[in-house]
């Protein structure tokens, strides 16, 4: 069984996950290294994605990226 996306800002990715500034978040979203939704004017961050992107880097392979953001 799969686990649930979970969603969360920004603010938290930077924060909590990242341990990195906010506007280096957002600059990672915009080169697309951080897999996001929009919806309206909020951005959330799949974590499942995140984490799943962190450890293929880990591993050696280049991280899935999604584009702009996903512009």
């Amino acid at each position: 069984m799969t686990t649930p996306r979970r969603w969360i800002s920004v603010k938290v990715c930077a924060a909590d996950v990242l341990g990195i500034s906010l506007k280096g978040c957002y600059d990672l979203i915009g080169q697309g290294k951080i897999p996001v939704a929009r919806i309206g004017r909020l951005i959330r961050v799949d974590l499942r994605a995140l984490e799943a992107n962190l450890e293929a880097q880990v591993q050696g392979q280049p991280p899935a990226g999604r584009g702009k953001g996903g512009r």
